[in-house]
């Protein structure tokens, strides 16, 4: 058993403790009534049916983990601290309208059999073999199977009392520490016809998952997975992107950015870390596997990010079907799916260049970013109409979907068989009733007339030549630009040797003047010296003259007088040789110095000469330069020249690399008629796409079986039809049934700070490659479960802390393997922690929320964008309302005079003419409680927790403290991190109040800095 082995099986165990939510609209079943399926059902309105589904038991979540604590004897809850709230139940079933047992639908609560497995000591791992016994037995226990077959079919006969009775009965033999008596309570609800009967809680979402890859064997493990479980990150390639700006220029080279853009405004480009983040995800994922953390801190443009990456993902694909053409999207044959009940079904493979690599699956755990990306996608508010207004796929079927103008069939929500249901519905059928026209109609119509098909063939040939010119010029500018980025190491060392010749001249002009200055002073000395030489030799001459007679006789004798002119003589002439010798000497300098001149002079010609190459370089690169600037319109601030390193990381960061409207306009229209083109090639292929929808839509519904290469066919032609499949992370196990490797071609993870560090391995093994988007800093993973329960758990298996559930997230475990990212001061601690990549530059909030945020989680590496100012009259400046008299305590956190102090500010803001929605937030669930009772009569003010709101964001936002003043541990627990503040503070546009005791919170971590701002 591997290390990887063992913190799957750790987190296995710990979803074995998950606790199924109770549907807080079933209601209780009075048994001394005939039961409701017994009675004659009323109308349900058209393709709907009624299903009942019972819940045995309602038990308080902070029951179970009462009794957890207890058996593990846990310390007890500190009062202040927030108890778990909800409900879970013990089991539960779904009957039909007749109320016959919906086949499979009875579950048992697998903490049940967790629980009595910690009692008497026993392993855990058989846990999943467990459920499926008490599932098989179900029907033997109440006598459900048809005895008159021999076959294993379940009888038709209704649910009835005694076995509602019986079921009771078995549940508290099975939980004897219940100290309740078991009720039941039935939801009555009317659901799609078609819609798959599953039961609205479930055990673990990811315990079939995490058996399934504790089964298998590490080498069967997808490359995304291994890289996500990898024990010891290579510390060493990681490139600091704040700290070392010439990784961020790297990253930014145009030969990565991408031909696809999605079509928002022209005007606006991707800043310096979103474009980086999106051409680093393309270069080093494309052609292969593995997993890439973003870090968006909120207002960043994670979102904007995302829609990038899928319009090139789209473009990537027609691409390839721009090569194969209309006439080879299929291969050649078929596959049968052989059905039971009716006709078999027919299948076509699609071409193997476009199978895997390019279905986009965006997940979340958070249900309100995943709704968000399904609406946004083909939402025309989302798309620049004004520039686009032709933009269009298949807009006739996406009106449908959302519940606004669209533009396109861009996404699909399917997470839950509710949802698939839906869409199929909105999609795919038609309805005369309402004159709907459904996709599978328009197929249907096409391929029955041959002209029309026809027709798209030659559109789609019309659109592949656009589609070719596009990319085509779109290819020039690209190797233009990349050239142009190329250019900058040439570029500085240009510069540098420039100013180094430059600096060479000086020197040698020195030099030069030097000798100049000798030469003059050796020319004043040798005509010095010749004029003491001329007089010397006039002196010789004379005495010369007076030499004595018969010289000869004189020298021989040594006569006085030879003696006397002879010593004149002597020191006459030496001083004679001495000056002549002085003279040749000079003469000798004088000339050096000419030759040095003369040397430097040609040295420095050399040095112009090289100067005159390197000026020659400088402006081939400035012509670059001027024609990206004129032909393409980058404005030169935002093309990458010599002067990108020199600018401070926050200048950097609110560029936008190689942009310009008429880029933006070009990649949209690349992006759109990517879109065309899958347009065309649907239609011209219409019979195979209709066949294997058809079974695809079967498939989801769960009515069809098939093997995984048929599987992974019916599901890459949805994805070439419907670019984009959202899901929460919930319903993966279900929506993906198969556990075959690498079947999604890219995973967009969004808000992963907030999933669990084992919610997501299922869909990683499943995923191709992994982009993981989020921030630590905001909310974290809700953590239910006792912490010795954890604690024993992880250390049964030897698993380090780093993968605990209640200390990680996804978004960490993507990050600490990303390549590219930055550090950042781990709170409370003199640690630091390696995020993925930074995206930095915010869009948001006004100040003082930005700057407080920035100060207390981002260590002052966000950038607010220049032009973000918010002018609102009719609003107070942001501020801290004081609330620190007497107290008057409700349920534990809530101080009444705040919340009286809350409503009166709310009303004087609505008094003032501000209609808009408010926020009011608090970090106790018992105030955000209060708080939505009192404002119940007004739908635009939402209150809530921190949970409630992330992704969110208002004009205004109220944040309402609370606490016993006598409680210090509940301020603490606030303030332990800077999480909570900093979701609250950011989802505030232009104001943000603060309600609460300004003494006590003041004093806390975190909340002093904002006390220091807000007055």
């Amino acid at each position: 058993m591997t290390q990887q082995h063992n913190i799957l099986k750790y987190w296995r165990d710990i979803e074995v403790f998950n606790l199924p939510g109770f549907n807080k609209n079933a209601v209780l079943l009075d048994l001394n009534q005939i039961l409701p399926w017994m009675l004659d059902q009323t109308k349900t309105k058209d393709n709907y049916k009624w299903r009942y589904t019972l819940f045995f038991g309602k038990i308080g979540n902070s029951n179970i983990i009462s009794y957890l604590n207890t058996l593990l004897k846990s310390e007890q809850i500190q009062d202040w601290q927030e108890l778990v709230t909800g409900f879970s139940c013990l089991s539960a079933l779904i009957l039909n309208e007749n109320g016959s047992i919906e086949q499979d639908s009875y579950i048992l609560a697998s903490y049940i059999l967790g629980i009595n497995a910690l009692k008497s000591g026993k392993d855990l791992s058989t846990i999943s073999e467990e459920l499926e016994k008490v599932k098989e037995d179900f029907l033997e226990r109440h006598n459900i199977l048809d005895n008159s077959s021999n076959s294993h079919q379940q009888s038709d006969k209704p649910f009835c009392l005694t076995q509602i009775q019986n079921e009771i009965a078995y549940l508290s033999w099975l939980a004897p520490w219940l100290n309740s008596d078991i009720k039941v309570f039935v939801l009555k609800e009317q659901v799609y016809k078609d819609s798959e009967a599953v039961i609205s809680f479930l055990n673990s979402f990811f315990l079939d998952d995490l058996n399934y890859l504790t089964s298998i064997k590490t080498s069967e493990f997808s490359p995304s997975l291994k890289q996500y479980l990898t024990l010891k990150p290579s510390i060493d390639k990681r490139r600091d992107l704040i700290k070392d700006k010439q990784h961020l220029f790297e990253a930014l080279n145009p030969c990565y950015l991408t031909m696809g853009r999605w079509p928002s405004k022209i005007e606006y480009g991707l800043y310096s870390a979103q474009s980086a983040a999106v051409n680093t995800i393309f270069k080093d994922l494309k052609d292969f596997e593995g997993i890439q953390g973003v870090n968006g801190p909120p207002g960043t443009g994670k979102t904007t990010l995302l829609l990038d990456v899928i319009a090139e993902v789209i473009v990537k694909r027609a691409l390839v079907i721009s090569d194969l053409g209309c006439d080879h999207i299929f291969d050649q044959g078929h596959n049968v799916i052989p059905k039971e009940n009716g006709f078999d079904l027919y299948t076509y493979p699609l071409n193997t260049k476009l199978q895997r690599d390019f279905g986009i699956v965006v997940a979340s755990n958070n249900n309100a970013a995943v709704e968000n990306i399904t609406k946004e996608l083909p939402a025309k508010s989302k798309i620049d109409n004004e520039t686009f207004s032709k933009a269009s796929y298949f807009s006739n079927y996406s009106q449908r979907l959302i519940h606004q103008p669209s533009w396109g069939v861009l996404a699909a929500a399917l997470g839950n068989s509710e949802n698939r249901a839906l869409f199929k519905q909105a999609f795919w059928e038609s309805n005369e009733k309402e004159n709907h026209f459904g996709f599978e109609a328009l197929l249907y119509s096409v391929y029955k007339k041959t002209d029309n098909t026809d027709l798209y063939a030659r559109e789609f040939e019309k659109q592949n030549q656009k589609f070719k010119s596009l990319t085509s010029e779109f290819t020039q500018f690209q190797s233009l630009s990349s050239k142009f980025h190329d250019l900058l190491p040439q570029c500085i060392e240009n510069h540098n040797q420039k100013d180094k010749h430059l600096s060479e001249i000086i020197l040698i002009d020195k030099k030069i003047k030097d000798c100049v200055d000798r030469e003059k002073i050796l020319l004043n000395q040798k005509q010095e010296l010749e004029n003491d030489f001329s007089k010397i030799e006039s002196t010789l001459g004379v005495l010369s003259l007076r030499k004595p007679s018969f010289l000869f006789f004189h020298k021989l004798f040594k006569t006085s007088d030879f003696k006397s002119w002879d010593a004149q003589a002597s020191e006459i002439l030496q001083e004679f040789n001495k000056i002549n010798k002085q003279i040749s000497d000079l003469k000798n300098q004088i000339d050096s110095c000419l030759k040095n001149i003369k040397d430097y002079q040609l040295e420095k010609k050399a040095l112009g000469l090289e100067i005159e190459k390197l000026d020659e370089f400088f402006i081939y690169y400035n012509d670059i330069k001027k024609e990206l600037n004129h032909k393409y319109g980058i404005d030169t601030n935002d093309i990458c020249d010599f002067k990108f390193l020199d600018k401070s990381i926050k200048q950097i960061h609110l560029l936008n690399p190689y942009h310009s409207k008429k880029i933006a306009h070009l990649r949209s229209e690349i992006f759109l008629t990517a879109l065309k083109l899958h347009e065309n090639a649907i239609l011209v292929n219409a019979k195979k796409i209709r066949n294997n929808l058809n079974a695809y839509f079967q498939l989801i519904q769960n009515t069809i079986k098939t093997d995984d290469k048929i599987y992974q066919n019916l599901w890459d032609t949805f994805f070439f039809c419907v670019p984009v499949v959202s899901t929460t992370l919930a319903s993966v196990g279900r929506l993906f049934s198969s556990y075959s490797k690498q079947q999604i071609g890219w995973l967009l993870l969004d808000e992963a700070g907030q999933a669990t560090a084992q919610s997501v391995v299922g869909l990683i093994q499943r995923s191709k490659r992994c982009v993981v988007v989020g921030d630590p800093l905001q909310v974290e993973p809700v953590v239910t479960m006792p912490v010795e329960l954890v604690k024993r758990l992880r250390q049964e298996y030897r698993v380090d802390i780093a993968w605990s559930y209640s200390k990680t997230s996804v978004q960490q475990l993507a990050d600490r393997i990303s390549k590219y990212g930055t550090y950042m001061d781990v709170s409370g601690t003199d640690k630091k922690i390696w995020t993925g990549f930074p995206l930095r530059t915010h869009r948001r909030c006004d100040d003082p929320m930005f700057r407080i945020a920035n100060d207390i989680a981002y260590n002052g590496q966000m950038v607010k964008a220049t032009n973000l100012t918010f002018e609102e009259e009719s609003l107070a400046v942001s501020q801290w309302y004081n609330v620190s008299d007497q107290v008057i305590l409700q349920d534990r956190h809530v101080v009444i005079d705040e919340v009286r102090l809350l409503k009166e500010k709310i009303f004087q803001l609505r008094s003032s003419g501000f209609n808009k929605q408010i926020y009011v937030i608090s970090p106790f669930k018992s105030i955000a409680r209060y708080c939505h009772n009192e404002f119940l009569y007004d739908k635009k003010i939402e209150c809530g927790t921190i949970h409630r709101f992330q992704g969110k964001e208002a004009d205004v936002v109220f944040l309402v403290l609370g606490s016993d003043p006598r409680s210090q541990g509940a301020r603490n627990w606030v303030s332990q991190k800077p999480n909570m503040l900093n979701v609250a503070l950011t989802r505030a546009k232009k104001r943000f109040y603060v309600i609460g005791n300004k003494n006590l919170w003041g004093n806390c971590d975190y909340f002093n800095v904002m006390a220091k701002e807000l007055k």
